[in-house]
């Protein structure tokens, strides 16, 4: 039975992103998390021009947050860079988060 726990596991392109993410090497995952921490700022940044502020990410997702940072269970927790990264990403609205995944997924699929 494939239980479905994080805020994310219905979203199949985030699932197919984490599943190619997972395949790189330290080198490609160092140099991606770069990049994806940049987008996430520029993200930002074009939010705090909005005129209505967002709205919070929620209790669920803050903690898991603190739980990722305590228990460091994932697989990507190994990895300093896209452990980093990906937190970051986590912060940003849903749709936001989803449409960097998708977008990796697409453009990182073979």
């Amino acid at each position: 039975m494939n239980l479905k726990r994080r805020w994310y596991d219905e979203h199949n392109e985030t699932l197919k992103a984490f599943d190619i993410l997972q395949k790189l090497d330290a080198e490609q995952k160092r140099r991606l998390s770069a990049d994806l921490i940049e987008i996430v700022k520029q993200i930002k940044d074009l939010h705090k021009e909005e005129e209505e502020p967002q709205l919070s990410i929620g209790i669920e997702r803050v903690m898991g947050l603190f739980q990722q940072s305590v228990n460091e269970r994932r697989w990507y927790d190994k990895n300093e860079d896209l452990k980093y990264a990906l937190k970051t990403m986590s912060t940003l609205p849903n749709e936001d988060f989803f449409n960097i995944m998708e977008g990796l997924a697409i453009s990182l699929n073979d």
